[in-house]
Order: structure tokens, then C-alpha cells, then sequence
């Protein structure tokens, strides 16, 4: 985190937890005065270290109590491709490029594991050209 100062940190780390919460919330509970905790923001987000603010979903509330990691090897195409088409799907919460054993990790959502089975017979194996997967089923969510 070259660049950044304690403060910055202690804002970014707040940040992680609360999302886009107010000023003066954030300036209470890290005890730093809410001008700065407003012109580091704005500094933070336009260099970059903040990307985007975002929510933590419930997805039990949304009728998709059923996550899964998908570990995966590709077989069509780049990887990059496969890494591509698969963010697109929406059941794919996340998905990442990994290094080791497989390709790509996704996580996703689905109504039942009647949908999960679908997905992976129906477009898992035709979007990667593989059926060299892994899929581990989320017993609890703790940190999105």
C-alpha cells in the first residue's frame, strides 16, 4: 500500500466493513475529523485504491440459497476468454484466475441444486470446453 498513511489505511479497512457509510459516521468511529475523512475519500477513490463502493448481499433474501466455489480447468480459448464469458453468467457472484492446480475459481448462486446441476451440465462444460471441475459446496458465508 505504497503511499497510503495510517489514516488512509484506518479509512479503507472501515470502508471494507461498512461500504459507503456517512462521513460523520466515519469520522466518529475513527476518531478522525470528517473534512479529512471527506478529502481522503475523494483522494482515494480518484488514484484508484478505491475502485468502487458495493453491498453485502443476502442471498438466502434473494431465493439463492444455494452457493457453491467451482474450481475449473479451461479448455477453449484463452483463459482470459473462459475468465470472461463465465463473469458474464448471472449466477457467477465472483470469479478469479488462480494458479496451481486450476484455472479459475467462481463463486455462484442458484435457486436449488436442481439449477446448480443444470448450470454445470447445460453451460459450465459448453463455456469452458472442459469438464475438469471441482465444485464445492458453501456451507455458511462468512465475509463477502
Amino acid at each position: 500500500m505504497s503511499g497510503l498513511d495510517k489514516k488512509d489505511i484506518l479509512i479503507i479497512r472501515y470502508l471494507s466493513e461498512h461500504g459507503r457509510d456517512k462521513i460523520s459516521n466515519i469520522s466518529s468511529s475513527l476518531g478522525i475529523p470528517r473534512a479529512t475523512v471527506f478529502e481522503r475519500i475523494q483522494k482515494l477513490v480518484a488514484s484508484g485504491y478505491i475502485k468502487k463502493f458495493t453491498i453485502e448481499v443476502d442471498f438466502e433474501k434473494l431465493g439463492l440459497p444455494i452457493l457453491s466455489y467451482i474450481l475449473l480447468h479451461h479448455g477453449l480459448g484463452s483463459v482470459e476468454d473462459t475468465l470472461r464469458r463465465l463473469s458474464s453468467l448471472d449466477c457467477v457472484v465472483s470469479a478469479a484466475l488462480t494458479t496451481g492446480c486450476w484455472d479459475i475459481i467462481m463463486l455462484t448462486a442458484h435457486r436449488s441444486m436442481k439449477d446448480l446441476s443444470d448450470f454445470v451440465v447445460n453451460e459450465l462444460q459448453r463455456l469452458t470446453g472442459s469438464g475438469n471441475f471441482q465444485i464445492l459446496p458453501v456451507m455458511r458465508l462468512e465475509k463477502q
